[in-house]
């Protein structure tokens, strides 16, 4: 779940309430739906599934969600539920509160419960007291998959004092998995991406955190491993403005390197969140739970945003580990599995750059400072000062350019640009990226042969992303005069996203789109973040 990324979606997402309106006219009331059909869950509104799988059955844990009308989030208590063949759920009821957690003051957002040397962790989401204001992770520890859980550590696990971040709302969605060497992961976060080992009394994080770039992240993280492949699910793309995506990506250790995968699958029915979980092999199949809003309950109210149901599908693999996108279906699980066959489509090619140009991806994500000693940079400190991500694609209109300017102070030999970027799916053969350096009084372009350079574009996490012009004819920028460093691409094309700042952090030049002025959602002038370096 968000806050900030996803309320301007909250209210494009509605239901019609039909049932009541059938029964008032008589007709006769739907036909039972068969076990395994979708929503699985059908006895309330349930969200964020966490499956566990103990011997052979799988316990499924949820947020509750009792918001009514269009009101934002309301969620009080966590439920629990069983099965034995992910038909027929037997439902156990509340385990926990927030409020259990002494320190906190509500919100029973995302969680995860995990098993080791015959106990069970609880890692879940809650609102802070004021002691600590923000989201937080606490942990709590039973001896029986179904409770009764106490606050395992009396103090909240991670806080936002935990991960200084412009953000106050990225201590969210936990998820834990124990490798089978014995380490714990903990992974976590929107719109960034944690991880941290965990002592094995699994109450206490065994070293420093990290912070993992993957394209197009926003929360609900997943960390799972099969046959020596690591896994990390989550949602997707809401910082483009849209609804979740499903995305994943691969690594041979939680630590990456990570490789994106693409999109797992796309927005769920009347809901602008997606939220998953991984059952791998039980009882020789996959599968993928997750939520929509779909479920309409038998008093009549309807789902929606905030008002959502556990769902459930088959999830398969491919002969080199990549899975296959998921349809999400009406039908989920209550007909037989229909395993697919070959292998799954690779990305689309993203082309080939000018060979002006060396283009350099996945040099340092989330940066905090820029390496070396840049000529002229528009911030000091990239993550904590450009924290917006703006694309050609974008709420109030798209834009086909997306232009900086800048003064220099020196004349600068220009040898490598970097800029503060990355997300979207990248150039293919109907997508392009341009990049263009223009002398503004002079109105000539500085880069290639009067348009800029093609540049072929692979998604990458929200990082550096490089331009190395040892091989372009030599460009030599003036002190004092104005220039405007560009991308131009296709107007409403999820191609890239630069990062922005919140305020005019630089005062020599101005971002803009399509020549209007950039400004946040406040009216403030904002400035993307980027770096020039000499030869």
């Amino acid at each position: 779940m968000k806050v900030h990324l996803v309320m301007r979606l909250f209210n494009r997402f509605h239901c019609i309430a039909l049932c009541g309106a059938a029964l008032a006219s008589g007709a006769a009331p739907a036909a039972e739906p068969p076990p395994g059909a979708n929503p699985v869950l059908r006895d309330r509104f349930t969200a964020d599934p966490a499956p566990l799988v103990v011997g052979d059955t799988v316990y499924l844990y949820v947020g509750r969600d009792e918001a009514k009308g269009n009101d934002f989030f309301l969620m009080k208590e966590w439920l629990a539920y069983s099965s034995k063949d992910l038909r027929h759920w037997t439902a156990h009821g509340a385990f926990m509160k927030p409020t259990d957690f002494k320190w906190a003051t509500g919100d029973a957002w995302a969680a995860q419960v995990v098993q080791r040397n015959g106990r069970f962790y609880f890692y879940a989401t809650v609102q802070h007291n004021d002691t600590q204001p923000g989201k937080a992770i606490g942990v709590a520890v039973a001896d029986n998959p179904l409770g009764p859980f106490k606050d395992a550590r009396g103090s909240a696990l991670i806080t936002d004092a935990t991960t200084p971040a412009p953000y106050g709302w990225n201590d969210i969605d936990p998820t834990v998995f124990i490798d089978d060497d014995g380490t714990a992961w903990l992974a976590w976060g929107n719109p960034v991406l944690y991880l941290a080992k965990l002592k094995a009394n699994m109450t206490e994080l065994d070293g420093p955190i990290e912070k993992i770039a993957l394209p197009n992240y926003t929360e609900g993280p997943w960390l799972s491993k099969r046959k020596g492949l690591y896994y990390m699910t989550y949602a997707s793309m809401a910082h483009q403005g849209l609804a979740e995506h499903l995305s994943y990506a691969t690594a041979p250790s939680p630590r990456g390197p990570w490789t994106y995968q693409g999109v797992l699958t796309g927005t769920a029915k009347n809901s602008y969140t997606i939220h998953a979980g991984l059952i791998d092999d039980f009882k020789s199949q996959s599968y993928l739970v997750y939520h929509n809003g779909a479920l309409t309950l038998p008093d009549g109210e309807t789902g929606a945003g905030a008002r959502r149901s556990v769902t459930m599908e088959y999830l398969y693999y491919d002969a080199d580990g990549r899975m296959w996108p998921v349809t999400q279906t009406v039908a989920g699980i209550s007909t037989p599995p229909k395993p697919p066959t070959g292998k799954v489509p690779a990305l689309p090619d993203p082309g080939r750059s000018d060979p002006r140009v060396a283009v350099q991806q996945f040099a340092q994500g989330y940066p905090e400072t820029w390496p070396g000693s840049p000529a002229l940079a528009s911030v000091a400190r990239p993550f904590e000062q450009a924290p917006e991500p703006v694309g050609f694609h974008r709420d109030g209109g798209g834009a086909s350019r997306m232009v900086q300017t800048f003064v220099p102070r020196d004349d600068i030999a220009l040898g490598r640009l970097s800029l503060y970027a990355g997300d979207g799916h990248g150039t293919d053969a109907t997508h392009s990226l341009r990049l263009s350096l223009r002398d503004v009084e002079a109105g000539t372009e500085l880069l290639g042969a009067g348009d800029g350079l093609a540049i072929a574009y692979r998604p990458q996490g929200a990082g550096l992303l490089s331009f190395d012009f040892s091989a372009h004819p030599p460009v030599v920028l003036k002190s004092g005069r104005r220039y405007a460093l560009a991308l131009q691409g296709e107007k409403d094309a999820l191609t890239i996203n630069l990062r922005a700042s919140r305020s005019d952090v630089y005062a020599d030049g101005e971002a803009s789109l399509d020549d209007r002025p950039l400004k946040d959602r406040e009216g403030r002038p904002a400035d993307f973040a980027f770096a020039l370096y000499a030869r």
